[in-house]
């Protein structure tokens, strides 16, 4: 490294789009930060900058960003079904027998509920 004092990275983040690229980074940081808490599973975000010869120039650059995260997911529920041979999807297993099962009526209604009056 040279003797010459070189700006920061982090300043030079707050100058890239008017301040517009921190504040999206600043953002999808958060959103990254809310899926791992919510998920526990890791998630990233990724900056990306092109630097380039402005054309007929010797030291003026164009600076082109490209920012992308991945939020993590929480893991989607799974259905077990059985499958026929027509291709059919259904939610009983076909070679389990069924069970006639009814309701019962009781005979004694349900007891009303009682207030408990307590000390404060």
């Amino acid at each position: 490294m040279s003797d010459k004092t070189i700006t920061p990275f982090s300043q030079t983040l707050s100058f890239l789009e008017k301040g517009c690229l921190d504040a999206e980074l600043t953002e999808q940081l958060a959103e990254v930060i809310k899926g791992v808490r919510e998920t526990g599973k890791q998630g990233t975000v990724t900056m990306q900058l092109k630097v380039s010869l402005m054309k007929g120039t010797e030291d003026t650059v164009t600076i082109q960003s490209a920012v992308n995260n991945k939020v993590p997911q929480l893991d989607r529920a799974q259905t077990i079904m059985w499958s026929t041979y027509e291709g059919d999807l259904i939610r009983s297993d076909p070679s389990q027998q069924n069970l006639d099962l009814r309701s019962v009526e009781t005979s004694n209604p349900a007891a009303p509920l009682k207030s408990a009056v307590g000390q404060n």
